[in-house]
């Protein structure tokens, strides 16, 4: 469904320690994220997905890149990088944490995992956040250390996931809570496991942490897999969209704030820490957003395309907004997308027009996510 031409691999792209391993279990496509090759399609956008669905996928998303900061004020600087408030985030507990702009605009949505008192990782989204860290670290001068660790995560993806965890890693798995982690070594191998992954599905993340051992960690899933009918997988937009989950530059990007895609749950105004941005989302808090992010139903048969770029979305002739993402999903049997949309026409049950380069497209509005957490 991607239109696609060859890519060219380099040293100048980097690598993840799975990269051997998903050319051998038949990677098709690949886009470039964080400056690496992510494969995105082994047998089709739609077939990959329905292999997850009905059994266990593995994941190579060694892309998301780690920011670690440790020292005495690397919790003061991992507070001053996010609105959301990272003192209730206890050791062996990740957190969806926002970095802003000073205007409140998004420049990336990790995940933060708390490994010690004074010890953070922060699992980046597509771009050079640490670069922005270490330049926030130094302008303000903190007193932490900043860089990338030797750290890649692989997910565990799919009905089956707990099962093939526990049979690998022990019973331990079935009690691991959501947004949970424990540090393990198995079989020589280092890693952080979470209970959490990119999609509304049951899913699992292991953070290894010695990108020497990725294709042993990689057939160590893939053999204990067989008997779950294992498959190779990537992020899939169907999940995506279905689950209302958002892919930073794809769906937003510095022009947006939390307050206009659903995301105001994370900004703590009332913290007594200041954090990048704080007065400026205090005046969108006050006077409200501008634009909202909405799901959107488009009529007729099946798309079969993705679009490339963000399309214009009108109503009554009058552009007021776009379409950021598109996709048809079998298990919804809709063709769902994703509008930012002007905050008066964004409601629930308004017809819109996509204009597609080829013909215009008719949608409905409805309120996100298709699909809640399984």
């Amino acid at each position: 469904m991607y239109k696609t031409s060859k890519v060219v691999f380099s040293p100048r792209v980097r690598k993840s320690p799975y990269f051997n391993s998903t050319i051998k279990y038949g990677a098709q496509a690949y886009s470039v994220y964080n400056h690496m090759y992510m494969p995105i399609s082994y047998e089709g956008t739609i077939q990959d997905y329905k292999n997850l669905l009905n059994s266990v996928q593995l994941w190579d998303v060694g892309v998301e890149r780690q920011i670690q900061i440790k020292g005495p004020d690397a919790e003061a600087l991992s507070q001053f990088l996010t609105p959301r408030n990272i003192k209730k985030c206890a050791i062996g507990q990740a957190m969806y944490t926002p970095l802003l702009d000073f205007e409140g605009g998004f420049l990336n949505d990790p995940v933060m995992l708390r490994l010690d008192e004074n010890h953070y990782w922060f699992s980046v989204s597509d771009g050079d956040s640490l670069l922005w860290a270490q330049g926030i670290a130094a302008g303000y001068k903190f007193d932490v250390e900043i860089d990338e660790p030797d750290v890649s995560p692989l997910q565990v993806q799919g009905p089956d996931s707990t099962k093939l965890m526990s049979k690998v890693f022990g019973d331990w798995v079935n009690d691991l809570g959501f947004y949970k982690f424990k540090q393990v070594t198995h079989q020589g191998i280092p890693m952080v496991i979470a209970r959490m992954g990119y999609s509304r599905e049951l899913c699992y993340e292991l953070f290894l942490q010695d990108g020497s051992k990725g294709n042993d960690l990689w057939e160590l899933l893939w053999e204990a897999g067989q008997e779950f009918k294992i498959s190779a997988g990537g992020p899939n937009i169907i999940l995506r969209l279905e689950g209302g989950i958002l892919s930073y530059l794809a769906d937003i990007d510095r022009s947006n704030n939390p307050y206009e895609v659903g995301l105001d749950w994370l900004v703590d105004l009332e913290q007594e820490d200041d954090f990048i941005g704080k007065e400026a989302l205090r005046l969108v808090c006050q006077n409200g957003p501008t634009k909202k992010l909405m799901g959107a139903e488009i009529h007729g048969d099946p798309i079969e395309d993705s679009n490339a770029d963000h399309w214009p979305v009108f109503i009554n002739g009058k552009k007021v907004g776009s379409m950021n993402a598109m996709v048809y999903s079998p298990r919804l049997d809709k063709n769902i997308c994703y509008t930012i949309l002007d905050i008066e026409h964004a409601k629930s049950g308004q017809e819109i027009v996509i204009a597609a380069p080829e013909k215009d497209l008719m949608a409905t509005t409805i309120d996100l996510p298709w699909r809640e957490r399984a």
